[in-house]
């Protein structure tokens, strides 16, 4: 007599395929009774790129190609959670808000031409994330924003990014606030609200008519839970940040969960009397290094209630600086004045910055070549060491294998390896700003 297994069983079975396309293909096929839960996890993320011309194939066979496969689809829409709009035909975007998904969760591509942004349909009623990486040459900028997010009900994640066309009458902010209310996460990129040559002056009084424009509406202003501005020079973001983001009346920062901006700039807001509260709220932070830049210390004062942490780094001299500052007894910091951190992630964006070539320290064969520990090695130790058993590191090397990277850690910090609270684990496993699936 076959065993028949209950249905909720066969949905965790599917689960754990989530994250293999060609699995979760194969199993939509065997019965309709997986089909559906199959495609929560096929069409979970929909990625939308411009058609490119240069395969072999005419211009009409493409928009033929566009209209079927993309919006003329409805018994898909309905799972779809996440749409991203790229105008690149390949997605390279890798800054701190990237890190979301693995590269190996299956994503959904369809393509569209890139002259008709402005006038596409929405049809996904259950879209939460939305991430529009468009050229603003070509897509008619805060008109089509606009008109997208007011096709949108539930929208809780935006990610906008790219080279923004300045307009002196549009305020992206009051965009945002006015047709996404119920938004959640919001991450600038790439943004330029004004050109470099603009006047101070000029740029204060800009900046105080969109105010003044956006409070005789009388919208409430957006209470974000994330918030995200990064991919730009330090100056501009620190100016964006400054003059733009923390003085609008479009967003309200005060119950502000997770934080993630270049550190430099995040020292001299928190720093700022008139932004003293940024940080109060914050749990979870991820920081970008400038090694000529200074290097932040955390303390209960600005950051209170921090407790994950993520740092991107370009090699373990940044990282060594950053931790010597935070080891409690060290220039100045106290135990009493550190936030209660329960576990940090370090990335190092450059793979090979920690393979060192420091005689001083003993030396190892790794993938056979010469291999050093790194000169952060003790100064990761005494941070583990001082935070007691209550904190866990784990760290992920850009460009080497997953079946390398414990390897890696183990040579490059035999140290603190020998603490127990330091392991390997990629980075995407630990994201805490797109909660859509």
């Amino acid at each position: 007599m076959p065993i028949i297994l209950p249905i909720e069983l066969h949905e965790l079975v599917i689960d754990e395929l989530a994250y293999s396309f060609l699995a979760l293909k194969n199993c939509s096929q065997v019965c309709k009774a997986w089909l559906h839960r199959c495609r929560l996890h096929l069409f979970r993320t929909l990625l939308v790129r411009p058609h490119i011309y240069n395969m072999g194939y005419s211009s009409p066979f493409f928009c033929e190609y566009q209209q079927s496969f993309t919006f003329i689809a409805p018994c898909i829409l309905s799972y779809v959670r996440g749409l991203k709009l790229s105008y690149q035909s390949q997605n390279r975007f890798r800054s701190i808000l990237h890190s979301s998904k693995s590269p190996c969760i299956p994503i959904s591509n369809a393509l569209i031409p890139t002259y008709s942004m402005d006038l596409i349909s929405f049809p996904f009623k259950q879209l939460q994330f939305l991430h529009i990486c468009w050229d603003a040459d070509n897509w008619g900028g805060i008109t089509a924003l606009e008109k997208m997010l007011q096709q949108i009900e539930c929208l809780r994640h935006l990610v906008i990014e790219g080279r923004w066309r300045f307009r002196i009458k549009e305020n992206i902010l009051s965009s945002v606030a006015v047709n996404a209310p119920h938004l959640k996460t919001l991450c600038l990129s790439k943004l330029r609200w004004f050109p470099n040559s603009l006047p101070s002056s000029l740029v204060e009084e800009i900046l105080g008519h969109w105010n003044d424009r956006f409070l005789e509406k009388g919208v409430s202003p957006v209470q974000l839970d994330r918030f995200c501005i990064t991919e730009s020079s330090t100056k501009d973001c620190l100016i964006d940040l400054m003059k733009v983001v923390l003085r609008s009346p479009c967003l309200d920062l005060r119950s502000l969960r997770c934080l993630a901006m270049p550190a430099s700039s995040l020292l001299r807001a928190l720093d700022d009397e008139r932004f003293r509260t940024l940080g109060w709220q914050v749990t979870h932070l991820a920081i970008s290094f400038d090694t000529h830049k200074p290097v932040l210390r955390l303390n209960t004062n600005s950051l209170p209630n921090l407790s994950h942490l993520q740092l991107y780094v370009r090699g373990d001299r940044i990282l060594h600086r950053f931790l010597s500052w935070n080891i409690p007894e060290s220039h100045g910091a106290s135990a009493a004045s550190t936030p209660p951190l329960v576990h940090m992630h370090i990335n190092f964006e450059d793979h090979s910055d920690p393979i060192l070539n420091n005689k001083e320290m003993p030396a190892m064969t790794y993938s056979g070549s010469l291999v050093h520990a790194s000169n952060a090695d003790p100064a990761l130790h005494e941070f583990i060491v001082h935070h007691g058993a209550g904190i866990d590191v784990s760290m992920y090397f850009r460009g080497r294998e997953p079946d390398t990277q414990r390897d890696c850690i183990q040579k490059l910090f035999p140290q603190t390896v020998l603490t127990g609270q330091l392991d390997w684990m990629n980075p995407n496993s630990l994201e805490w700003w797109f909660d859509y699936r």
